[in-house]
């Protein structure tokens, strides 16, 4: 009988380069074009193993988000937690759908996570993100396929269950 690994690095390590995409210098005008690597990534592994990945690395992953963007703590952390909630209790329906209605609910828990952070950053007195972001989002959007594609690889590859 074969034994396979848990191989939950791969999980983590995928979630770090989705992070350090966050790094990437980009000129002013293009940063509002940059997509949400870091939200697909999660949300990804949130529908492939939602019994390995859920609200606590959600936290996490806005934790270690906030720290590389300089916000303050927390701020990203409550509407990466929402919708990853919102995904762990319809993952088995929006598995069932195809790439453009899975592109269309990733699309809308992205806007969830973002509006809930700008609802936060109001209540703080911090600057809004500017409504162009929300070409971001779009781009997010068309960017959901090709992480899912690498993502799936992945954990095809290393065996991750």
């Amino acid at each position: 009988m074969i034994e396979r690994t848990q191989a939950l690095w791969v999980i983590y390590l995928s979630l770090g380069v989705a992070l350090m995409t966050m790094l990437l210098p980009l000129p002013l005008e293009w940063r509002m074009l940059r997509p949400d690597f870091v939200a697909l990534a999660l949300f990804y592994w949130v529908l492939a193993l939602p019994h390995q990945v859920g609200v606590t690395t959600a936290f996490g992953v806005g934790l270690v988000q906030d720290l590389i963007e300089g916000a303050p703590l927390g701020i990203s952390c409550f509407g990466l937690m929402v919708a990853t909630l919102v995904l762990l209790f319809s993952y088995q329906r929006i598995r069932q759908f195809d790439g453009l209605q899975q592109s269309l609910v990733m699309l809308a828990l992205m806007v969830l996570s973002l509006g809930i952070e700008g609802w936060l950053r109001t209540g703080i007195d911090l600057p809004t993100l500017p409504l162009t972001g929300l070409l971001g989002l779009a781009i997010s959007m068309l960017c959901w396929i090709p992480t899912r594609h690498v993502c799936r690889q992945l954990r095809r590859y290393y065996g991750v269950v």
